[in-house]
């Protein structure tokens, strides 16, 4: 089975604008709209209303025939007008499976992840279990570094000053993508998630390595964002 995957980035500024806001905010479903209302921070309302615009976006565009294999796109204000206005808008339902991993309903499994941070929302729909994560714009947390890396993780990340920070997101990124995809939580699995490092990241974790793969995005590296994508191998 060919693997398909759909990614897309969104940069929230667009609902920040109150006019856009409520355009977007009373075209999504109710259970995101009861999510929004209970946040006070007016961007994080922006990020949670644009993680769900991105994912209305993807899940229409991956319907598709013409996409195959892995794309990313960045999308603008007028793909997002286009997507939320279309009369197929918003027409999913979604179910839990173990974990909280959300899935669509229905007879062929249609996997997607969402996550945000700073000025960005992004999503990942595929035919295949999947994680996604983006972290950046704020400083390291060395007390989740003491807490939930590896030794050998730790060093790697200590023995360059330059690339300090970008290491610790990269190996961050990728640790939720993971945990995202198994649907166990990084708490569950976090102790037993190592990293061979180097120009890239792979899966050492014997139960874990021979399942999924990880990829990570170039997109918004130069704004100091990090996102990966954690998938399972479409090989049974």
């Amino acid at each position: 089975m060919l693997t398909k995957m759909q990614i897309a980035v969104l940069n929230i500024y667009m609902f920040t604008c109150k006019y856009q806001f409520k355009r977007a905010y009373d075209a999504i479903p109710l259970r995101r709209r009861q999510k929004i209302d209970q946040l006070k921070n007016e961007k994080d309302k922006a990020r949670s209303l644009a993680a769900e615009c991105v994912l209305n976006y993807c899940l229409m565009e991956y319907k598709k025939e013409e996409v195959k294999n892995i794309e990313i796109k960045n999308l603008s204000e007028n793909d997002i007008q286009k997507s939320i206005t279309n009369e197929k808008a918003f027409s999913y339902e979604i179910e839990y499976q173990y974990g909280g991993k959300p899935m669509l309903k229905g007879s062929n499994p249609i996997y997607f992840n969402l996550s945000h941070a700073g000025d960005y929302a992004v999503c990942v729909v595929s035919n295949m279990s999947v994680g996604i994560d983006i972290e950046g714009k704020h400083k390291m947390n060395e007390k989740v570094m003491r807490k939930c890396f590896s030794e050998k993780e730790k060093n790697w990340v200590n023995e360059n000053a330059q690339e300090k920070q970008e290491r610790f997101f990269r190996l961050w990124t990728a640790k939720e993508a993971v945990s995202k995809a198994t649907g166990k939580g990084l708490s569950q699995i976090v102790e037993g998630i190592y990293f061979q490092v180097g120009d890239k990241l792979i899966l050492e974790n014997k139960y874990l390595k021979d399942i999924y793969t990880i990829y990570e995005m170039n997109h918004l590296k130069n704004e100091s964002y990090c996102i990966t994508v954690a998938i399972e191998h479409n090989e049974k």
